[in-house]
């Protein structure tokens, strides 16, 4: 039997960048474009790369679970 899956969002990869601050302008950009929508988007930035010399921009996207 499977057992539930907890996660509630998934992830998924928009852009890669050598500096936190170019990552973070993305970020805003997202945030401010989706401001007049009802669910504000996620997004976050998280590093990556070889020793973790990069950053990625994330949006997640809630999974549709059983509603109970």
């Amino acid at each position: 039997k499977r057992l539930p899956n907890p996660q509630k969002v998934k992830w998924k990869n928009l852009a890669y960048y050598k500096t936190f601050e170019e990552a973070h302008e993305h970020r805003v950009k997202l945030n401010f474009e989706n401001l007049n929508e009802n669910n504000p988007p996620l997004v976050k930035v998280r590093k990556c790369g070889t020793n973790k010399s990069m950053f990625v921009v994330k949006l997640g996207v809630p999974i549709k679970g059983d509603q109970k």
